[in-house]
């Protein structure tokens, strides 16, 4: 299973959407190394897909933070919730004997991809847009 990046994930912000990129490009990483049965390459592609979920979250925080967004706190907390629930998901990952559960770990990363994107990053386009800072037209074109 491959995750592409929908117009529905285009937030209209160069930064934001080329680290969306980034995540679904380390969550096709996962499916590939399970497609391929090289499931001992999934517990580093986990590492590094939080690392990236991380990186994003703090980036993200501090655009938000800099623009006045006013959920900001809000924003914040759903960002430590999913990185909560990303770690309990590669805890499940760590048997790499057991091909169903790196399957599920797979499947819950790409939910937490389509949580961030879709219900969390989506709540604040509208405010970057009265902001200035993305061009609502943009929204509508995926960034090659």
């Amino acid at each position: 299973m491959k995750i592409e990046l929908l117009d529905t994930f285009i937030t209209g912000h160069p930064v934001i959407d080329a680290e969306h990129r980034k995540i679904i490009d380390a969550i096709n990483d996962v499916s590939e190394a399970i497609g391929s049965g090289a499931f001992e390459r999934c517990p580093p592609l986990l590492d590094t897909f939080l690392s990236i979920c991380e990186s994003h979250f703090k980036t993200e925080e501090s655009l938000l933070e800099e623009l006045g967004y006013p959920d900001l706190i809000d924003h914040i907390v759903f960002h430590t919730e999913l990185l909560l629930k990303a770690k309990a998901v590669k805890v499940l990952c760590m048997d790499i004997n057991q091909p169903d559960h790196i399957q599920r770990c797979f499947e819950e990363m790409a939910t937490l991809l389509v949580e961030d994107v879709v219900k969390g990053d989506l709540q604040f386009v509208s405010f970057l847009v009265e902001k200035g800072v993305v061009d609502h037209t943009a929204r509508m074109q995926v960034p090659t």
